[in-house]
């Protein structure tokens, strides 16, 4: 079972998106582009895993802007109509901002079993979806509503009272299946359960109430079989004998010795120390991790930020009773080595490929992510707007892509200036040149890639479309003038540079030119 598809639209700044997935996805993208706001709404329509939280009735705030903006416009362009009680409902109505996440799932063989109440078709394609939908749950009340706020209004002061011609209040939250819009039975949707853990998580292992403290609890529970269950109890039981013993109550109620009153002394030697036994979740309460014989919030934030995911992504792997578990994680890599990303990114592979209950949903910053992840997972997120390299992309591509461990994917994308030439020499030269320029070109980029030129700048231009960014592409020369116009053709984009070498390769013409190779010579 896998979710393999989402729409989404009106969440934050997601005005409208349309992704299909994998069973993992990796969201990348500049700060603030929106790949935090995607892993909230994809959990939108689920019930969480008593994990983290999630609240299903959104703040104002949470309703996309453009929407918002386009609603008050409206008021504005037919505030004489409304006043008037000319405008219709309906028209009124189709003006209203909303928030819709749509998922729709792959179940697979006997999976299907819980999804098979939430089936439609489209196009003859046979899907199982269900719907968050918030939205006004009655628009005839909002109407009269700001009908007679304005009333006394006029056009310049709708600015100032937006809140009150939109009041959250009047919203509700529903999660119904689409094609029949009905409503989805709470019984169906606990079969599906979610974590999130936010870029916020440093201090988790300082107090049990902490999440990952609970995880460890409820893995452990889950970890154990009857058998250890039972030790544990007796373990509780010798502990408590060697407590009584120790203890010496006749030390501790010793006034009868002195008494007059009779039989003081046979009283209390009938008083004694009677176990309390705790569950076992309750005595699990009582443990906490640590590296070697330190507690783990003794140490650094990359061991405990480790040991924390591999806690939680542990603790999903049991919980395998129902449909799907879903775990949306925002930057992995926070305060990992290099060596820690590389363990992590293998555990979540293993984690996958045990496990076809499982689906994560990751934001990251790292290459080293995307590298050891299959950049065929990737979705690149810019300004609200999102597509999966796998869409625009062709497998031979991407199998090509992902060979290129030395290929920063990142920095190709989101470098303001990048160079591609097509072999490691040439990218070496290129950066022994600039090196030598000191402060003038020190923001250049190089890279080397030794085909695929065509394929990595459709994807750049869709990720710098309307951005200052620059990018140069030296091609050797092949004696190929179709292939060779075929990409120059790119030099149509301001912010795109394709030229091709004179020589085959690009070594022998940049060392000749002008007085690059005096430049060159004292590093050489």
């Amino acid at each position: 079972m896998l979710i393999s598809k989402v729409a989404i639209y009106g969440y934050r700044n997601l005005k409208q998106i349309d992704l299909s997935f994998n069973r993992l996805v990796i969201f990348i993208g500049e700060n603030n582009s929106g790949k935090s706001n995607l892993l909230r709404a994809i959990t939108l329509p689920f019930v969480n895993n008593e994990i983290g939280s999630v609240n299903k009735n959104l703040g104002w705030h949470e309703i996309n802007n453009d929407l918002k903006r386009n609603y008050f416009d409206f008021i504005e362009a037919n505030l004489d109509r409304i006043k008037s009680a000319d405008l219709s409902l309906e028209e009124f109505q189709e003006q209203i901002p909303y928030v819709s996440v749509k998922v729709a799932f792959t179940p697979e063989g006997a999976d299907e079993y819980f999804v098979h109440k939430w089936i439609s078709s489209i196009n003859d394609e046979i899907l199982y979806e269900i719907e968050y939908h918030f939205n006004v749950a009655n628009p005839a009340e909002l109407l009269q509503h700001i009908t007679q706020i304005l009333l006394d209004k006029t056009a310049t002061e709708i600015k100032n009272i937006q809140i009150n011609l939109l009041p959250i209040e009047m919203y509700q939250y529903s999660i119904n299946i689409p094609s029949i819009q009905e409503p989805v039975a709470f019984n169906d949707l606990i079969n599906f359960k979610y974590n999130s853990l936010s870029a916020e998580r440093d201090d988790f292992s300082n107090r049990n109430t902490q999440l990952g403290s609970q995880a460890l609890v409820k893995l452990l529970h889950n970890k154990l079989g009857n058998e250890q269950k039972v030790e544990v109890e007796e373990s509780y039981g010798n502990f408590f004998n060697d407590l009584k013993t120790i203890s010496d109550l006749d030390n501790v109620f010793n006034w009868q010795e002195s008494t007059e009153i009779d039989n003081a002394k046979d009283f209390f030697s009938k008083i004694t120390l009677m176990p309390n036994m705790p569950s076992i979740s309750s005595l699990l309460n009582n443990v906490k991790l640590g590296i070697g014989d330190e507690y783990l919030h003794t140490q650094g934030l990359g061991y405990r930020n480790l040991v924390y995911l591999l806690v939680m992504m542990n603790s999903l792997e049991i919980n395998q009773d129902i449909a799907l578990n879903l775990l949306t994680l925002e930057e992995p890599e926070a305060h990992l080595c290099i060596n820690n990303e590389r363990l992590l990114a293998s555990f979540i592979n293993s984690i996958l490929n045990k496990s076809n209950k499982t689906q994560l949903f990751i934001s990251t910053h790292s290459s080293e992510f995307l590298n050891k992840l299959e950049l065929k997972n990737v979705t690149i997120v810019k300004e609200g707007a999102a597509f999966s390299l796998k869409a625009v992309t062709n497998q031979a591509d991407l199998d090509y892509l992902s060979k290129k461990f030395n290929l920063d994917f990142l920095k190709f994308l989101y470098s303001r200036k990048c160079i591609l030439v097509e072999g490691p020499s040439e990218e070496m030269l290129i950066k022994a040149y600039l090196n030598q320029q000191y402060n003038s070109l020190n923001d250049i980029e190089v890279l080397s890639l030794h085909k695929g030129f065509t394929t990595m700048l459709d994807i750049w231009l869709k990720v710098n479309h309307g951005t200052t960014h620059r990018i140069g592409i030296i091609r050797d020369f092949d004696n190929q003038p179709k292939a060779q116009q075929r990409h120059e053709n790119y030099n149509q984009y301001k912010n795109v540079l394709v030229t091709t070498t004179t020589e085959y390769t690009l070594e022998p013409e940049f060392v000749k030119t002008e007085d690059n190779y005096e430049k060159l010579k004292p590093i050489s």
